[in-house]
């Protein structure tokens, strides 16, 4: 038998394979070919959308429940923003609003309102009188003049008190003042108003965390405002009634 081949070991290493690179998993930024570009206009319409969405939510929500605002000024202290001039530091309050709120305002309730002497400003004074009751100011309307000049048509003059006015809170109206009987412009000065100014009344004071009061306190210098004579209990307008 012929002798067999012997073997022969190769010592060369083995031809090295490439490897491709590795692809990318993350997708490609820019639009895909042949997709059309996103259009400038389209983004600020959207934008443009949801704002005034948002605006709308936010008015109805704060003209139909409440909001918290700050007590500017210091025609309400001691009981609201007592230290406004001294440390300009001011209070915020909760105002309620709605319409069954203004139905069940009353005598003591502090509330908002737009002034009558100027329907762009909102004030936030105490309600003394309501409907039917008799008020005698010290000062300003009603009071001032020779011969009650000033007086309103619903006002007269009592006997005793030469020069100087009753005013019957008529329907429909409050007779409101501030706390701080020094510095305010209330009803003393422009008469009663309508109910249908009031925009909220003040149910909580906040000042500051954990500093959260459900009850104001009354804190107004006794016998300092107007003297008031509790009338028949009228409060509403037919309009505001249910």
């Amino acid at each position: 038998m012929p002798p067999k081949p012997s073997a022969r070991i190769s010592l060369k290493p083995p031809p090295r394979i490439p490897r491709k690179p590795a692809q990318s998993r993350t997708p490609p930024s820019g639009p895909p070919s042949g997709s059309p570009a996103p259009r400038p206009f389209r983004s600020a319409w959207n934008i443009g959308k949801t704002l005034i969405f948002s605006t709308a939510v936010f008015y109805t929500l704060r003209d139909q429940f409440g909001s918290l605002d700050i007590v500017r000024g210091s025609s309400m202290a001691p009981t609201l923003s007592a230290r406004a001039h001294e440390t300009g530091q001011m209070d915020r309050i909760w105002i309620r609003r709605g319409l069954r709120t203004v139905q069940q305002v009353t005598r003591g309730d502090i509330v908002t309102f737009w002034k009558p002497h100027n329907p762009r400003e909102i004030g936030i004074k105490r309600i003394v009188a309501v409907a039917g009751d008799k008020v005698y100011p010290k000062r300003g309307y009603a009071v001032e003049g020779n011969g009650g000049e000033r007086l309103g048509i619903m006002d007269g003059i009592e006997e005793g008190r030469e020069g100087k006015g009753v005013v019957v809170v008529p329907y429909g109206h409050v007779w409101v003042e501030g706390d701080n009987w020094r510095n305010s412009s209330d009803s003393n000065d422009f008469g009663p108003i309508s109910q249908g100014l009031i925009e909220g009344k003040a149910v909580r004071v906040w000042r500051g965390w954990f500093r959260w009061y459900r009850k104001i306190e009354d804190k107004r210098e006794k016998g300092k405002g107007a003297r008031v004579v509790e009338g028949n209990g009228a409060r509403l307008d037919p309009m505001f009634q249910d």
